[in-house]
């Protein structure tokens, strides 16, 4: 049976989102997939679906940040993403048509313990 606990510490994200480019998203969902770490939207344009979480734990900062032209602001949120064991959160605003990577509230790894639940018929709550 497996069960996922959400725990919120009453600890503050202080680390503002990113703003990337279209193309570096695209460049992160295609290093993601080849790597069978992108948990949602697989099979979709990277520029319809940019709302999707992802896992940035398996990997360096160096070689994500790479990805991303070592901006700055990436660095912070991947860095912080990484030591609180939690997933990055990628968000299109249509208002402004800008894309923001953020640090997610999924910790690290959930979605794939659920899938691997469902793999053994365990259903999930």
């Amino acid at each position: 049976m497996s069960i996922t606990t959400l725990l919120n510490a009453g600890a503050q994200r202080d680390v503002k989102p990113a703003t990337i480019t279209a193309r570096q998203l695209a460049a992160f969902r295609a290093f993601a997939r080849e790597r069978g770490e992108l948990l949602d939207h697989d099979d979709e344009d990277p520029l319809v679906a940019c709302s999707f979480e992802a896992r940035v734990r398996p990997w360096s900062l160096a070689s994500i940040c790479a990805l991303f032209d070592h901006d700055e602001g990436v660095i912070a949120v991947v860095e912080e993403a990484q030591f609180r064991r939690l997933n990055v959160r990628f968000d299109r605003d249509d208002a402004t048509r800008s894309i923001s990577l953020r640090v997610g509230s999924t910790p690290d790894g959930s979605d794939q313990q659920s899938r691997a639940a469902r793999g053994l018929g365990i259903a999930s709550t």
